[in-house]
C-alpha cells in the first residue's frame, strides 16, 4: 500500500479538512498511510484527534498587508512570503523536510502552492484537491482576479514577474529546471476540481477534471422552530461582512430560520435569538437542510452554497474574501442567487432576502442547476476519486520511490 500526503496551506474555516476527510478515510480502510499537513491546528485538532489521525502543522508565514487588494494570483503568493527569497526558502525547506518525513507517493494539494514547489524539487507527484481558486488557469501572466475593476496588463505582469523570481531562485537552489511562467507550477499529475463547471473561479477550462462535491462530514439533522413557511437556513460567520446585519434581517422576518454561526459571541445569539430564529450548536447536516428549507443566507462557502443549489434552493450570499465573492459572482451570474458586496454598506440586504425568497426566478434557476446535475451521487463521485487517488499513487510507486 501506499503513503499519501495531504498538504493544506492558505485558507481557513473547516471546509478545507471537512472535504478530504471522508476521502482519507476510505484510503485508511484500503490500507494507505494518511500523512496530514495542515494550516490550523485547532481545527485538526478538533476533527483529526477523534478520527484517530495523526497531522503535523503546515509551514506558514504571516500575511504582509499591501495598500490595495491582491489583483491576481502572483500577488496573494507575493503576500505570503514569495516576495522575499529567503522567506520562500525557508518555507520550501520546512515543507520539504515534511515530505521527506512522509515519503509520499503522491501529494495531494489543496490551495498549498509551496508544497506543490516543495513536491517538483523531491519529484513526487501532485495531484490539485480543491476548488477553481486553488488552481489558477494555464495563462500568462495570471489574471485579473478582480474583473469589476480595470487593472494594467503591465501591473499583472509586473507581479507575476516579481513572484517568478523567488520561485526560480529555489528551484535552482535544489538544482531545478526554472519556470517559464508562473502557471507551470500547478501543471501536476492531475487537476481535479471539486466544482462544478458553471462554479470555477477562473470560469470552465478544458484542462481540468470536475468532480462536484463530496459529501459532508458527519452532522446534525436540522430542527426548525415551525413548520410555517417559507424556511431559511442560514451558515454565516461572525467575523464575516454584514453578519450581524444577516441576522437583524433573519430576525425581522418573522420566519424559521435555522443559524449555524459557529464563532458567535454569545452576547450577539441571545441578542438576536426569537421563536423564530434559533442557533445550531453543532454542524447541521447541509443536505437535509437544503431539502427542507427554501433559501440559505451563507458566507460565501462552496460546501453550503452548493447544497442548496444542488436542491434547486437559492442563496444570498456575503462573501467575505476574494475567493468567496469570485465564487458567489459565479452563482449570482446564471440566476441562482445574490450576493452583498463586502466592500458596500448592507443597506440592500432585506431587499435582496425578499428578492430571493419571493422572486420566482432565482428558484427556477436553482432548479434548473438542480435538473442538470440530478443524476449526480456524491457517494459514487467519492468512491471513484478514491480509485482515481490509488491509481496516481500506485503508478507513481511502480515508477520507482523519489
Amino acid at each position: 500500500m501506499s503513503s499519501i500526503a495531504y498538504a493544506w496551506e492558505f485558507g481557513a474555516n473547516l471546509g478545507h479538512i471537512g472535504t478530504f476527510l471522508p476521502i482519507a478515510r476510505d484510503l485508511r480502510a484500503h490500507g494507505h498511510d494518511v500523512h496530514w499537513m495542515v494550516t490550523h491546528t485547532n481545527q485538526a485538532a478538533k476533527l483529526l484527534d477523534r478520527e484517530g489521525f495523526s497531522w503535523l502543522q503546515a509551514p506558514v508565514i504571516g500575511e504582509v498587508i499591501r495598500k490595495i487588494p491582491p489583483q491576481s494570483y502572483a500577488d496573494i503568493l507575493l503576500r505570503f512570503g514569495y516576495a522575499s527569497v529567503d522567506d520562500l526558502l525557508g518555507l520550501l525547506v520546512a515543507w520539504r523536510q515534511l515530505l521527506l518525513f512522509a515519503k509520499p507517493a503522491l501529494l495531494l494539494a489543496d490551495h498549498a502552492p509551496t508544497a506543490i514547489l516543495a513536491a517538483r524539487t523531491l519529484d513526487i507527484p501532485v495531484m490539485l484537491f480543491g476548488n477553481g481558486f486553488f488552481a489558477p488557469p494555464q495563462i500568462s501572466p495570471l489574471p485579473n482576479m478582480r474583473p469589476w475593476t480595470h487593472v494594467p496588463m503591465e501591473t499583472l505582469v509586473q507581479l507575476e514577474q516579481e513572484a517568478l523570481a523567488s520561485v526560480n531562485f529555489v528551484l535552482r537552489h535544489f538544482a531545478r529546471e526554472p519556470l517559464g511562467c508562473l502557471a507551470e507550477l500547478f501543471q501536476v499529475a492531475e487537476t481535479s476540481l471539486l466544482t462544478f463547471p458553471e462554479l470555477d473561479h477562473y470560469a470552465q477550462r478544458s484542462q481540468a477534471a470536475y468532480w462536484g462535491t463530496l459529501p459532508a462530514a458527519v452532522a446534525n439533522p436540522p430542527v426548525w422552530s415551525s413548520t410555517a413557511r417559507p424556511r431559511v437556513y442560514a451558515y454565516l460567520r461572525a467575523n464575516s461582512p454584514h453578519c450581524e446585519a444577516a441576522l437583524q434581517t433573519l430576525g425581522n422576518l418573522r420566519k424559521p430560520c435555522l443559524v449555524y454561526c459557529p464563532d458567535i459571541p454569545q452576547a450577539m445569539r441571545e441578542k438576536y435569538s426569537s421563536t423564530d430564529l434559533h442557533f445550531a450548536d453543532a454542524p447541521v447536516d447541509l443536505n437535509l437542510a437544503a431539502q427542507e428549507a427554501d433559501a440559505a443566507v451563507t458566507y460565501g462557502s462552496p460546501a453550503a452554497t452548493i447544497a442548496f443549489l444542488l436542491a434547486g434552493k437559492p442563496v444570498l450570499m456575503l462573501p467575505g474574501h476574494l475567493e468567496q465573492f469570485l465564487f458567489a459572482l459565479r452563482v449570482e451570474g446564471f440566476g441562482a442567487g445574490l450576493l452583498i458586496n463586502p466592500e458596500h454598506a448592507p443597506a440592500d440586504l432585506p431587499q435582496k432576502l425578499q428578492r430571493i425568497l419571493f422572486e420566482p426566478s432565482f428558484a427556477e434557476n436553482a432548479r434548473a442547476f438542480a435538473k442538470k446535475y440530478e443524476s449526480f451521487n456524491q457517494a459514487q463521485v467519492q468512491a471513484h476519486l478514491v480509485n482515481r487517488i490509488e491509481e496516481l499513487a500506485h503508478s507513481a510507486t511502480a515508477k520507482g520511490s523519489p
